[in-house]
């Protein structure tokens, strides 16, 4: 264990959240170790930035030489008073009666 400790359920949430999309999208047979660490280094602290790092996280593996078969796409969804909400800000997900996040490709759905 680091000095800091282990890493606190929100963390290894938002890393499931980013791994479980991108995970399939390697090639079979690719055994090579990658890893991605996703920062913020600012934030306005009126959107949750997990979303935002699984995006990022797809721009950094196309970017690369690495073999993926992305890119995806990460989008929350929240309901407040019946309409649908893209991105809802952290505020509105507290009223929000969904919180659905939802990752593709441009054919098909991951997560």
């Amino acid at each position: 264990m680091h000095r800091k400790g282990a890493p606190k359920e929100r963390e290894l949430l938002c890393g499931r959240l980013i791994d479980r999309p991108i995970r399939p999208l390697f090639p079979a047979g690719f055994f090579h170790e990658v890893q991605v660490s996703a920062n913020v280094l600012l934030s306005d602290g009126k959107q949750d930035p997990d979303v935002m790092e699984a995006n990022a996280t797809s721009a950094a593996l196309m970017l690369s030489d690495i073999p993926w078969n992305g890119p995806i796409g990460m989008i929350r969804m929240g309901r407040i008073s019946g309409k649908l909400v893209v991105n809802p800000s952290m505020d509105e997900l507290t009223i929000s009666d969904l919180n659905l996040v939802y990752a593709c490709t441009k054919d098909k759905a991951l997560m």
